[in-house]
């Protein structure tokens, strides 16, 4: 540690200065307050011992000038007195000192105090290395956290990908939809799609909980619902004859269901089990057949009957390894509508509380029943952002709406 000694009287400084040397200390000196102040700047001072009384200035007068250089260290400063007035003491502490020790000076206790001021300057020295670790690991978070927030975007950008462009059609089916994951990455996925010549399916899944590992089991669920081939085992029935791929026959909906059911059981080291709808229409004979496994109910818009809901359903995917899934059969005509959707509009909460609820759903799909679909969808987004006061929402929204036409 290197101590400065200010002192005017030459022997009382060569003696401090010696002692300071014998207790191991590196010290400079200065005969007045200019010098010691030149002597602070230009060297790495750590202490200062400085006499009061001094002609061309007096010490506390150095302790306020040291303190106003605003040095990136802290100087710690002990006044030398004989001034016995406690008013003094007051003085050199607004002005800076950090300890006082009374002429005639007793070494021992100036020894003490020094290995006081030392402790304390080691306090602050692991407190400021302390925080440049801290600024230095902040801005590595920072670094960090920007890189995570590329690769949420990314990923937010290709999970978005994969759903359906709105003015997508198949076979005289029309669709729009409604999308609000509640963070960067969403555990509700949906998609609509051609299977072959006659049918067209379509789904929508939540899987539990948030974050990215839901949204990992939603992606990877939607690259096996969408992609359709004669290759799909899950899709269609394994042929007797392996190169007879043309006339495979199409798995109803509930086998699918239950397939996945068997490849997706929840363990202790997956609980993402999942609720979903998966759905196949019939375009040649205009049917729909319709699998619920835990999900919401469907609403069903016939051209001159109230909405409904679709009540048939079954438990969600994944808890249950031998649930048995069936499906529901719907004829449909020209200008029906399906709605499916997940419980983060149903269970939307307004400011006060109160939830949505299916049926304010229900009414909003009857009431909306002359507009095209794509400004009933606009209109529930808006119904639902007034709703809750906002478009950050607790859980994600998600909307497909299909309608058919005529072929």
């Amino acid at each position: 540690m290197r101590i400065l000694i200010v002192e005017d009287n030459l022997i009382t400084s060569a003696m401090l200065k010696k002692n300071l040397n014998k207790w191991g200390y590196d010290t400079l000196s200065a005969r007045d307050i200019n010098e010691g102040l030149f002597i602070v700047q230009t060297n790495e001072i750590n202490l200062v011992i400085t006499d009061w009384l001094m002609p061309g200035g007096n010490g506390d007068e150095l302790c306020q000038r040291v303190r106003e250089l605003n040095l990136p260290f802290y100087i710690y400063i002990i006044l030398v007195t004989s001034l016995e007035k406690a008013e003094y003491a007051v003085l050199g502490i607004d002005a800076g000192a950090d300890d006082f020790i009374r002429k005639p000076i007793q070494l021992n206790e100036l020894h003490a105090r020094i290995r006081a001021g030392e402790r304390i300057l080691n306090l602050e020295k692991n407190l400021q290395d302390n925080n440049e670790r801290l600024v230095e690991t902040s801005k590595k978070l920072i670094v960090a956290n920007e890189a995570i927030n590329r690769d949420l975007n990314m990923a937010m950008a290709m999970q978005r990908s994969l759903l359906p462009d709105i003015n997508t059609q198949h076979q005289g089916i029309s669709i729009d939809w409604l999308y609000h994951p509640s963070t960067h990455l969403s555990g509700d996925i949906f998609n609509f799609f051609p299977i072959d010549r006659h049918h067209v399916g379509f789904y929508i899944l939540d899987v539990a909980g948030h974050g990215i590992a839901s949204a990992m089991q939603s992606f990877m669920l939607s690259r096996l619902l969408s992609e359709t081939n004669n290759n799909d085992d899950l899709k269609f029935a394994t042929s007797k004859i392996p190169t007879l791929l043309l006339d495979k026959k199409l798995n109803s909906a509930s086998t699918i269901v239950t397939r996945l059911n068997q490849r997706f059981q929840t363990d202790t080291n997956n609980i993402l089990y999942f609720t979903m709808i998966y759905g196949i229409i019939d375009t040649l004979n205009r049917t729909i057949e319709l699998c619920q496994a835990g999900h919401p109910h469907s609403l069903y818009l016939s051209q001159d009957l109230p909405a409904k809901f679709i009540v048939e359903g079954n438990v969600p995917v994944g808890i249950i390894p031998l649930a048995n899934y069936e499906s529901v059969s719907l004829n449909y005509v020209s200008g029906d509508r399906i709605f499916i959707y997940s419980d983060g509009i149903t269970e939307c909460a307004s400011q006060s509380g109160e939830l949505f609820g299916s049926e304010r759903l229900r009414q909003f799909v009857d009431e909306t029943r002359d507009l095209n679909i794509r400004d009933v969808v606009t209109q529930i987004d808006q119904l639902i952002n007034s709703w809750h006061g906002g478009n950050q929402f607790e859980d994600d929204i998600s909307l497909l709406v299909l309608e058919f036409q005529a072929t």
